[in-house]
């Protein structure tokens, strides 16, 4: 519900934003084109500063608006990694361990073959690994979506 919030009050921001420009634009149109461009209430070459400067306060405000939202999304998909089986949070610990690249031979020698083999094959169909092969082995990495993890 707040996220939608947000969303609302983004919308409104950025659509009030283009409007206004808009309109300062026709203001500027109309008075350039009557001759009265030097006469107008608002100096023209004072609305391309102003405007930028609303255009600049506007963009903080939405990141301002924005950030909370993204924050607590990598904090959940740090508390869903909590939801994952022991062998499967061993397998992340590793890869977070070597900065996100790990060959299937060590995660084997950890916990054997068979074993190693079906936790990797969970995590790559959940999308939260790749398994790219690389000659006799594969190779173990982690997921892009998943790579904030590893910074700390």
């Amino acid at each position: 519900m707040l996220l939608r919030k947000k969303l609302l009050i983004f919308g409104i921001l950025v659509s009030s934003f283009i409007f206004s420009v808009t309109l300062a634009t026709l203001y500027a149109q109309i008075h350039i084109i009557e001759g009265t461009a030097c006469k107008c209430t608002i100096p023209i070459p004072i609305l391309i500063p102003m405007f930028s400067s609303f255009g600049i306060l506007v963009g903080l405000f939405s990141f301002y608006l924005m950030l909370p939202t993204i924050e607590r999304s990598k904090s959940e998909i740090k508390n869903w990694i909590e939801l994952l089986e022991p062998m499967e949070r061993r397998v992340i610990q590793m890869l977070i361990d070597n900065n996100g690249t790990i060959t299937q031979a060590k995660i084997s020698k950890e916990m054997g073959k068979v074993r190693a083999f079906r936790v990797l094959k969970k995590l790559a169909a959940r999308g939260i690994i790749d398994k790219i092969k690389e000659r006799k082995t594969n190779v173990i990495k982690l997921s892009s979506k998943f790579e904030f993890l590893l910074k700390k």
